[in-house]
């Protein structure tokens, strides 16, 4: 019956991630042909900017909270998770206005201070959704969240059409700043959606201690969060650095900020399709996982990764095949067709990658994964840093440098899940 359940939310929580998805792929490739590669090249540096500032209120918290919920069945979570969201993001938006200029220098384009301004709400924003949809899975509810992120989805993709098509004429700046509008005003709306649909459902215990629960919620995020801040932080500097080593490899700036593009902003979409299944498995399965032991979580562990490495083969076969009708008739950049069939491995590290993740979550054992995460970052930006200035290999030496960290990164935390299910008591 709690299998039923958990493979249940999975499939609400797919549904609406493939709605979702589906739109913003669909607007990935609108904007695509309406702003051309260069500025979504410099839309793909603020955004990784944007993911390296927004990590600490949605990385671990809203896994934190759904395990706390489903321990207690109550909203003393959600009222502690939410005290730390807004504290966390009254230190983060000064911070981020003061250090916007300097990130942009950092990023190597000034163009990209425009889409950096527009962000801040979302810094607030984007934690409290965090621990309201965490909220929800801990209860085993997924459709507040679904609703809440298809409204996103949708006011996104109108929004942003509509600002690029009013103001045709904005420099190439303030037209990779138009998304970023777009996605503050949706995220807004989607929060007030979540709130008005849970609003009955938020009454906790009146001597709940709030203070203990804020540290417990931080002890247990912070591993999730540090691992997901390596590789945000990885992303930041692979798209800084990625165009100036391509620059020394002996192309122009102008294509090298093109080739940053198509690959962050065209041909990763696709390769975090699987997405799609295997993040509405992590956020279902995680708390599903801390609620059982010995032979029955080792049992759902196994189905997890079983069904997280059939998606990600499925994925890279898609890409693979798919390669040449995504670059010519989805992106009319053909190109792209040998991106996507080196890229295609990715698909399936990533899709495997993130139920790992979950499964050490729902254990307990975040923090151990942070020196595995470590290692593979620090491997993947020196082989970038090498490979992607040699002429011979430029953008493919990145992709390389990406597939090898990912994959030690794996290999090191598969190993660490397996001696945790190991370790697993069996009750009595």
């Amino acid at each position: 019956m709690r299998e039923h359940k958990i493979w249940r939310q999975t499939a609400v929580l797919t549904c609406a991630n493939a709605i979702t998805r589906g739109a913003g792929f669909v607007l990935r490739v609108v904007l695509s042909r309406m702003l051309g590669a260069q500025a979504m090249g410099v839309m793909t540096l603020s955004h990784s900017a944007h993911m390296l500032f927004i990590t600490p209120v949605t990385a671990g918290l809203p896994l934190a909270v759904s395990r706390i919920t489903a321990r207690h069945a109550d909203a003393r979570a959600l009222r502690a998770g939410r005290s730390l969201a807004l504290r966390a993001s009254a230190v983060l938006i000064p911070l981020w206005l003061l250090l916007a200029p300097l990130m942009a220098y950092a990023l190597g384009d000034l163009r990209v201070l425009p889409s950096l301004w527009v962000f801040t709400p979302c810094l607030a924003v984007l934690g409290l959704s965090a621990v309201y949809n965490g909220f929800c899975y801990g209860l085993g509810r997924a459709w507040p969240p679904a609703l809440s992120e298809m409204l996103e989805q949708a006011l996104r993709f109108l929004l942003a059409a509509g600002l690029l098509l009013t103001l045709p004429q904005a420099s190439v700046a303030w037209r990779a700043a138009m998304p970023g509008v777009a996605t503050s005003i949706a995220e807004a709306a989607g929060l007030v959606l979540i709130l008005s649909l849970l609003r009955r459902e938020t009454a906790s215990p009146p001597d709940a201690d709030y203070a203990a629960l804020r540290r417990e919620l931080w002890r247990l995020s912070l591993p999730l969060c540090g691992m997901r801040l390596l590789s945000t932080a990885l992303r930041a500097l692979s798209g800084a650095m990625i165009p100036r080593r391509l620059v020394i490899s002996g192309l122009t700036l102008a294509q090298a900020t093109a080739q940053l593009g198509m690959f962050q902003g065209m041909v990763m979409p696709v390769l975090m399709a699987p997405g799609i299944f295997t993040g509405a498995l992590a956020m279902v399965g995680a708390p599903a996982v801390a609620r059982v032991e010995g032979a029955a979580q080792r049992r759902l562990a196994v189905r997890l990764l079983s069904s997280a490495l059939i998606c990600g083969l499925g994925g890279m076969a898609a890409v693979r095949i798919g390669a040449n009708i995504l670059a010519t008739w989805v992106y009319n950049e053909p190109e792209l067709a040998g991106m996507f069939i080196l890229s295609a491995p990715l698909t399936l590290l990533f899709a495997v990658q993130h139920a790992v993740n979950a499964l050490l979550s729902g254990l307990g054992e975040q923090r151990q994964a942070l020196m595995p995460a470590l290692a593979g970052s620090l491997l993947t930006l020196a082989l970038l840093h090498r490979w992607t200035a040699l002429p011979g290999a430029r953008i493919a030496g990145a992709i390389r440098a990406m597939q090898l960290g990912q994959s030690a990164t794996l290999l090191s935390t598969l190993g660490l899940l397996a001696l945790a299910l190991r370790q697993s008591k069996t009750p009595d």
